[in-house]
């Protein structure tokens, strides 16, 4: 074997996950769902553990919250319904004060005369560079990090586990979002595992084409007598599958199959 070539670089991307890996996989397969949108939660609620009861008060972190101009409107939510009363308020009065100094600080002079003809055409110019984030919101950094540190895992581990590939495969595999994400991370180094993911990606909108297929084809009056069953959530595992986080509710709207009744009579 070559010592340093291209054998030797092989082997060692070649060489089996680590116990760890494959136990957090595991873990994240049997909680359901897509395993990296789960370990991208489970990593919001440890952080946000610590965040609300020391971390939000350093001046590290009070940089970032400040630069980002807060957080994205969904994480937004997320600090609304958790966060104590002392913190939120502490974390958004730093917040207002840096935009407050922002916004009473004086104009810089304009040096040019291309930047004196826009002064008029982009009177906006100067409010748009006080509000713009600098930088993700400290939360979705939490979560990207996560996502990209379990993408890896799970590419690594599904290579050589076949165990966890059956389970992957059970569960109905990532998110479409997240399919993109590992695909991208893959290596060439990473056949077995793109091949089961393709291939449950495959299985699960083939599924659930049929769902809707069926949904609609009981919607009309021909059919409407047989029992309903799982085509009924059909919107909302397709919601699932484009990434949908939230608590999806859905009004059944039976008017198609109302009107072709009319018709009928």
């Amino acid at each position: 074997m070559q010592r340093f070539g291209r054998p030797m670089v092989a082997a060692m991307h070649r060489r089996a996950p680590a116990a760890y890996a494959a136990s957090e996989i595991r873990h994240l397969l049997a909680r359901g769902g897509c395993p990296i949108c789960r370990a991208g939660q489970e990593a919001i609620e440890r952080y946000l553990f610590w965040f609300f009861h020391e971390s939000y008060s350093e001046p590290s972190v009070i940089l970032r919250y400040v630069r980002s101009r807060g957080f994205c409107p969904r994480h937004l939510t997320l600090i609304g319904e958790r966060g104590p009363q002392w913190q939120l308020t502490a974390i958004f009065s730093w917040i207002i004060a840096d935009i407050l100094r922002a916004l009473d600080a004086p104009a810089p002079p304009l040096r040019s005369r291309f930047q004196q003809l826009r002064r008029h055409v982009s009177a906006g110019d100067a409010l748009t560079r006080v509000l713009q984030p600098d930088g993700l919101c400290l939360l979705c950094e939490v979560e990207e990090e996560a996502a990209s540190h379990t993408a890896l895992m799970l590419l690594d581990v599904l290579e050589y586990d076949e165990d966890v590939r059956d389970r992957y495969a059970a569960s109905g595999g990532c998110c479409l979002p997240h399919v993109h994400r590992v695909a991208r991370a893959a290596g060439r180094h990473h056949e077995q595992a793109i091949a089961t993911i393709h291939r449950v990606l495959r299985d699960r909108l083939a599924s659930l084409e049929h769902l809707c297929n069926e949904f609609f084809r009981k919607a009309d009056y021909r059919f409407a007598h047989e029992p309903k069953g799982e085509e009924r959530e059909a919107w909302r595992q397709a919601l699932q599958l484009f990434g949908y986080h939230g608590r999806a509710t859905a009004v059944f709207d039976q008017a198609p199959a109302r009107r072709a009744e009319g018709e009928r009579s």
